[in-house]
């Protein structure tokens, strides 16, 4: 990287710099890029380390469901099925894990659970929704109002005209949750009985409330959203809404004249191969149905793309398949930008998405602790939860299904997520070393006197390589980088003293590397002089930092949590070449690492000559 010399040129680079003078004093492993820390686990099924850690979560659920611990809900009457889904697994719809349990109670429905056995899955119907609206070539920012004129009423309390279709997807519409079914009009007199003054039946909504009158028709359900107010400002923060579902899905009807039913077909069971998934109600020879009050058999009308779709865990498993594999879209990029937060809530851990509930853990992980992001969506009808999760970083993600007590679902998940990720995790790190992404690396000169083509050259001939990756506690770790017996990492520390780190109050100690999901196919030359076909796979660096200097200022170290790393990635280049660009070249059938390159020295392929 160029070193300005001009005073103009100084002042020039601070400007662009002045935002990194709020990176972090200590940059541990919870301040570091999202994504994977380590490649995805491989073949997880019947890894030792996955059948402990399922044979553990198998024997706490039995011992849960015979009483010998609390379970902390009623296991008499509540049945459920629990799924691992892998983005790598042989057959779409088999989890490479699963349990099913049907409650001593249950006379209704199936008497033997599988996982096409059918649930009501709430509000991952959500999640359904959505996808159908992003397949539906709708553009996003357009106005709910231009689909619903209705809605364009001079009356309206809501501004709708201010309300596109990808505020209501997701969630940042400002509009109520629901219209009607949030009236407990059942209870009326307890209301009254608490205080509450007596409202004759006028005062109520026209459609849509228990106990008092039918499901909205189309317009009336319209009228409702003129005669409704806003729960705030447009983007302002997100509102869980149902209501917004079943605009989406009227505007995605108006364009394609389809109904929701067909649009269902249309855009996902159909090409999904899925059987079922459908608009409740569902099969009862496959339900799943509790012996507690529930809502299976019931005709959601209207409500049904915010929650009235049932499923089976086959079809979830094929779904989230898709999702882990980047192919439920045209482009691994959309499905991606899908999984992305789009607004954030008043907690730390928790954040938004299309439709997504974003949740950010750093204690999945207790052995390597990092920041973990669930990408789930919950679910509830009368009698029944699910949640769905995709868990990206590991190529994982979870399915669970249940029927009965609402107490369930949450212990559950909480068992399987605890149990099931800290397993991947150590797979994913166990993997990384045995495919070689972790040893010493040398020209490949030194490897082989056949194998001079692989050597960078300069004026003075083959070029000595020595690199050493290591694998500590949190990451992969560039531990020495050696070019002709020259220590490159100590000489970055003093290419930093005299650019940025003019610029910058800290220093860089640790070089961390992490993968970036950018991978090519190409062909090099093998040890034996044949065409080998290769894989390469770009990992970035990125530093630990130290601060210079202390302060006993008040406030010292209030934004050490305020990660701005991601703002010097890619920043210092070195002939066209980016500093922190580091490429493992991997075997195109195995898998299996077979060199290294480091672009920016020239190094050409550096092979392996040492596991560590």
């Amino acid at each position: 990287m160029m070193v300005f010399s001009s005073p103009s040129s100084h002042r020039f680079l601070g400007s662009l710099l002045l935002p990194l003078l709020l990176l972090p004093a200590d940059a541990a492993l919870e301040s570091r890029p999202p994504g994977p820390v380590v490649p995805r686990p491989r073949h997880v099924d019947g890894h030792t380390g996955l059948a402990s850690a399922t044979d553990k979560l198998t024997r706490a659920l039995e011992g849960a469901l015979a009483g010998d611990i609390e379970a902390g809900w009623p296991v008499e009457n509540t049945s459920f099925s629990i799924g691992l889904v892998m983005h790598d697994q042989e057959d779409k719809a088999v989890p490479v894990w699963e349990y099913h349990h049907l409650a001593a109670g249950s006379t209704n429905g199936t008497q033997h659970i599988s996982r096409d056995s059918q649930y009501l899955i709430g509000s991952i119907s959500k999640v359904i929704s959505d996808y159908i609206l992003l397949l539906s070539g709708l553009d996003l920012d357009e106005s709910i109002a231009t689909f619903l004129p209705e809605l364009a009423a001079e009356e309206s309390r809501i501004a709708w005209g201010n309300i596109t279709l990808r505020h209501l997807a997701n969630q940042v519409a400002g509009i109520p949750p629901n219209y009607g079914f949030s009236e407990y009009y059942y209870l009326k007199e307890y209301f009254e009985s608490l205080g509450f003054p007596h409202l004759g039946d006028s005062a109520y909504a026209q459609c849509g409330i228990i106990g008092l009158n039918g499901g909205c028709t189309r317009e009336q359900f319209l009228r409702g959203m003129v005669e409704s107010y806003p729960v705030t400002q447009p983007s302002e923060r997100p509102v869980y809404s149902n209501i917004a579902f079943t605009l989406l899905m009227f505007a995605v009807e108006e364009r394609t004249g389809k109904s929701y039913s067909e649009l269902l077909e249309t855009y996902f069971s159909g090409p999904l191969g899925l059987s079922n998934t459908v608009v409740s109600p569902g099969d009862d020879d496959k339900a799943v149905i509790p012996p507690v009050d529930n809502s299976w058999g019931s005709d959601y009308g209207i409500n049904a793309p915010g929650g009235g779709l049932v499923s089976s865990l086959s079809d979830l498993s094929i779904f989230v398949h898709g999702i882990l594999g980047r192919t439920v879209f045209d482009s691994d990029t959309a499905v991606r930008e899908w999984l992305k937060p789009t607004s954030s809530t008043g907690s730390l851990y928790s954040l938004v998405g299309t439709p997504w509930e974003i949740y950010r853990t750093q204690d999945l992980t207790p052995d390597h602790p990092h920041v973990v992001d669930i990408y789930a969506k919950g679910g509830s009808a009368y009698g029944y939860q699910a949640q769905l999760a995709v868990l990206d970083e590991y190529g994982a993600g979870v399915v669970l299904l249940t029927a009965g007590s609402a107490l369930a679902s949450g212990p559950i998940y909480d068992a399987v997520l605890a149990t099931l990720v800290p397993a991947l995790d150590e797979i994913a790190r166990e993997q990384a070393v045995d495919r070689g992404y972790a040893g010493m690396f040398i020209d490949g000169a030194s490897c082989s006197p056949s194998s001079s083509s692989l050597a960078s050259k300069d004026a003075n001939g083959s070029v000595a390589f020595n690199i050493t990756v290591v694998q500590d506690g949190d990451s992969l770790v560039l531990q020495g980088v050696e070019r002709n017996g020259t220590d490159i990492l100590a000489s970055f520390q003093d290419i930093w003293s005299v650019t940025v780190g003019g610029f910058l109050a800290f220093k860089p100690s640790t070089a961390r590397i992490f993968p970036v999901d950018i991978r090519s196919e190409d062909l090099i030359s093998g040890l034996d002089g044949a065409k080998q076909r290769v894989i390469r796979e770009d990992w970035r660096v990125e530093w630990d930092v130290a601060l210079n200097g202390a302060t006993d200022l008040p406030g010292a170290g209030l934004s050490a949590g305020n990660y701005l790393g991601w703002m010097l990635t890619d920043w210092m280049y070195y002939g066209s070449e980016s500093i922190d660009r580091v490429v493992f070249v991997l075997d195109a059938e195995s898998e299996e690492v077979v060199g290294l390159e480091i672009p920016y020295l020239r190094s050409g392929v550096l092979r392996p000559v040492k596991t560590l």
